[in-house]
């Protein structure tokens, strides 16, 4: 239904007698003022409508998210209040405008009521989860990764310092191997990468195929936490880098990929059955050609000219 269903919604609760208000327990009611009350149930079913399932967990956890939604609930409804009291439901432009929203939120809800209907219980869809995890294991298969942090030293683009950098660079990997300087802090005043600079040089996690493939070949050679590499040449400049820690390829188990399975599944069965109620429902539509052609026409003159 989305925003333009709530216009609809809050016009219909704009004319909602104060009887079945006064049935609402005191504790259900969110906001009230002149033009009504919105209850717990008005607000989940908004939050339902508007806010990503992804996202509703962290929704109800912001109480200022949620005060701010419950008022917005209640000021749409107080403005559809005072619409109704104009009359402009009357209109011949308002009821053509309703009676298209009207027939967009029951769309709608026929959806929402079919993809349910479509939508296996919880066995199945394990049943579903563990089959598509057995047929393709390679989906859950993550690579070997490296986790790193390095200092960069820039050389001018003409390659004129290039041998004063690597000495340079050459000196840092000795400070570190045997004069046990701290690597983190060299990278804060000598890195000239400075996103990674302010994080100690660190890059954090990466596998294969994600860095410059000097930088990449040295960081995958390196073996124990704590090894340094010799001086590294890219194109950024020469590159020292320290292993912090290494991942080995795995297999995500069953387990942990089930949630995301279950979701990709009912993800796939509200697609399509959605999109078979719309394509049995529009096959019966006959499009009068020559009155689009006409109406196309007449709005082009109706354009205004420059």
């Amino acid at each position: 239904m989305r925003r333009a269903g709530w216009l609809l919604a809050a016009l219909l609760a704009a004319t909602a007698g104060s009887a079945a208000q006064a049935q609402t327990a005191p504790a259900d009611v969110l906001v009230s003022g002149p033009a009504g009350q919105i209850t717990r149930a008005d607000l989940e079913i908004m939050v339902t409508d508007l806010v990503p399932a992804a996202d509703r967990e962290r929704f109800w956890l912001s109480r200022d998210a949620v005060a701010r939604v419950a008022r917005s609930l209640y000021t749409q409804r107080a403005l559809a209040a005072e619409a109704l009291k104009a009359g402009l439901e009357n209109s011949p432009e308002g009821a053509a405008y309703l009676r298209m929203i009207r027939e967009r939120a029951l769309t709608e809800l026929l959806m929402q009521q079919r993809v349910r209907e479509a939508t296996p219980d919880a066995a199945a869809q394990e049943r579903f989860a563990r089959s598509e995890y057995k047929a393709k294991p390679e989906r859950f298969a993550l690579p070997d990764e490296v986790h790193v942090r390095h200092i960069l030293l820039p050389v001018a683009r003409d390659g004129s310092d290039d041998a004063q950098v690597k000495a340079e660079a050459h000196k840092l990997v000795d400070e570190l191997r045997r004069g046990g300087a701290d690597f983190a802090a060299l990278a804060r005043t000598r890195s000239s990468d400075r996103g990674s600079a302010q994080r100690g040089g660190d890059l954090g996690f990466f596998p294969r195929g994600k860095m410059a493939p000097e930088f990449e070949a040295a960081s995958f050679e390196l073996r124990k936490p704590g090894d340094i590499s010799q001086p590294v040449k890219s194109s950024f400049g020469y590159h020292v880098i320290e292993l912090i820690e290494r991942k080995p390829a795995y297999t995500r188990p069953i387990d942990e990929v089930l949630p995301e399975l279950r979701e990709e599944l009912l993800g796939k069965i509200n697609n399509q059955e959605r999109r078979r109620i719309w394509d049995q429902a529009e096959a019966a539509a006959q499009v009068d050609e020559a009155a689009l052609q006409a109406l196309s026409e007449q709005q082009q003159r109706r354009r205004p000219t420059r």
